[in-house]
């Protein structure tokens, strides 16, 4: 890892890993570079183990310190990275343990881009692997521009269901980085949540259909519909999916599908819920009322 030093056109490198204990300050904070050199090397080996190929974090991570860093605002840059030079994380704009979680977002898009999925995913789904990791060092930031808002939201959804966040971070990332789109990663949260919660989607996919392409042609379209739903909304829309009757037509739920997205865009202030019960309520059974007789 590199520190560089950038102040009046002069700029100067040193190896973070050789600094000892010297202190560094950058605006309003006081950092440690051999320190954070050390942390950053420990979590890396601990999430990618022998897949952090020898060179990377020496020759493909710099961190720069400036004379002029400007105060952080929401939409400054902490960090960069580019597939030709590798990352570079800004010091001044967060602490020193928030650097280190930038510099583990940053090198996250270097382990995507050797894991071999970086250029075929969306940017929703290379921003919610770099989530994942900067979580995984202590950070956890929100967000109000895409596609890192809908990244950060998929990523603490999936993270707060018991079945997916108690898992190793190498299988949690080994399942992500497999994936290459947002609704692939909203498919995900929705499949965990079936499988934590019981809702019994898989199942009634089994008892409706033997044809698998269908299937995912179904779980498609709920990813679709779900991609920006909190996890409240995709179990109540799950709920009310696997109360239809096995003989409704493929064409028949995705019109219950297309109709819910309709409403929502064209009512955005109105219920949720309701909306969900409403288009589906021509198709879901009625549960049984007990009837109270009065003496």
């Amino acid at each position: 890892m590199q520190l560089l030093f950038r102040s009046g056109g002069q700029r100067m490198l040193i190896d973070m890993e050789q600094a000892g204990n010297q202190t560094l300050q950058v605006g309003e904070y006081t950092y440690r570079p051999g320190q954070m050199a050390r942390k950053v090397r420990r979590l890396a080996t601990q999430m990618w183990g022998n897949n952090l190929t020898p060179g990377v974090l020496e020759q493909r991570l710099v961190f720069e310190a400036m004379d002029n860093v400007a105060a952080m605002s929401p939409w400054s840059d902490s960090g960069s990275f580019s597939p030709s030079s590798g990352s570079v994380v800004t010091l001044g704009r967060w602490d020193e343990d928030g650097s280190v979680g930038i510099a583990l977002h940053e090198l996250a898009h270097e382990m995507h881009m050797r894991h071999g999925g970086y250029d075929h995913s969306d940017g929703v789904l290379r921003e919610a692997l770099s989530l994942l990791a900067e979580r995984e060092a202590g950070l956890q930031r929100t967000f109000e521009r895409e596609p890192y808002y809908t990244a950060s939201n998929l990523i603490t959804q999936i993270c707060d269901i018991s079945s997916f966040g108690r898992q190793s971070f190498h299988k949690r990332w080994e399942e992500i980085a497999d994936i290459t789109s947002d609704v692939g990663l909203a498919d995900l949260v929705n499949y965990y949540l079936d499988r934590s919660e019981h809702l019994g989607l898989g199942r009634w996919l089994k008892r409706y259909t033997e044809d698998i392409e269908l299937r995912d042609a179904i779980l498609n379209h709920l990813a679709v519909v779900s991609l920006r739903y909190s996890l409240s909304y995709r179990r109540h829309l799950i709920e009310q999916f696997v109360r239809c009757p096995r003989e409704i037509s493929p064409d028949q739920l995705s019109y219950v599908l297309e109709s819910i997205s309709t409403l929502d865009r064209r009512y955005p202030n109105d219920d949720l819920d309701q909306i969900i019960d409403f288009c589906f309520a021509p198709h879901t059974r009625q549960r049984r009322r007990l009837l109270a007789f009065g003496s």
